[in-house]
């Protein structure tokens, strides 16, 4: 049995040596769970460290929100690689008509670690995150007919509507999506 999980808010000094690990679980996700993403395989480290390190970017300038599934046991130290179990990012509206809203734009957990509560603790986190920075309506979309969707609507996510053919899939084919939103009271710390 897996040790207990934690989450954490990926913090450049903690965790900037993560980033490949990030890069790798991310592709794992979409290799071989078929995910759909920002990008089709071949996947390579051409492809992927840049976009991670341009989300790096965003969390370090407070643009995003990046939480981390890690073992318990790392409280306090800096994480191997081999520690990732899973990660979960914010984006945070940069309008001012929009200050209120946040999308979550990934939920990943490495396959090892999956059916052990980490989805729900990352969204978790993400939504105190996100109450935390005054924001109180959180938008997210998943494909259609995946864990991922039923993991929302388990969540309380209201679902908006779905999209047919909305993403392209690794079988030339497309794949829909479902949107969906949540409200609640932003924190008052």
């Amino acid at each position: 049995m897996a040790s207990p999980s934690m989450t954490y808010v990926f913090s450049q000094e903690q965790h900037g040596h993560l980033i490949p690990y990030i890069a790798a679980l991310h592709a794992s996700c979409i290799t071989l769970d078929h995910m759909v993403g920002p990008f089709l395989p071949p996947l390579t480290n051409e492809k992927l460290l840049p976009w991670w390190k341009e989300r790096i970017a965003e969390a370090v300038g407070g643009t995003r929100v990046i939480v981390l599934l890690l073992p318990e046991a790392t409280l306090g130290k800096k994480p191997l690689g081999t520690d990732l179990r899973g990660l979960a990012m914010l984006k945070l509206s940069e309008s001012e008509t929009g200050s209120f809203r946040g999308h979550i734009d990934a939920v990943l957990v490495d396959r090892r670690h999956r059916r052990q509560g980490g989805a729900k603790a990352l969204v978790a986190a993400l939504e105190y995150e996100a109450a935390k920075r005054g924001r109180s309506l959180l938008l997210v979309d998943a494909e259609t007919d995946s864990v991922a969707e039923l993991v929302f609507k388990k969540l309380g996510y209201i679902e908006i509507g779905k999209v047919p053919h909305f993403s392209r899939a690794l079988s030339n084919g497309k794949k829909g999506e479902t949107f969906f939103y949540k409200e609640f009271l932003p924190s008052s710390t």
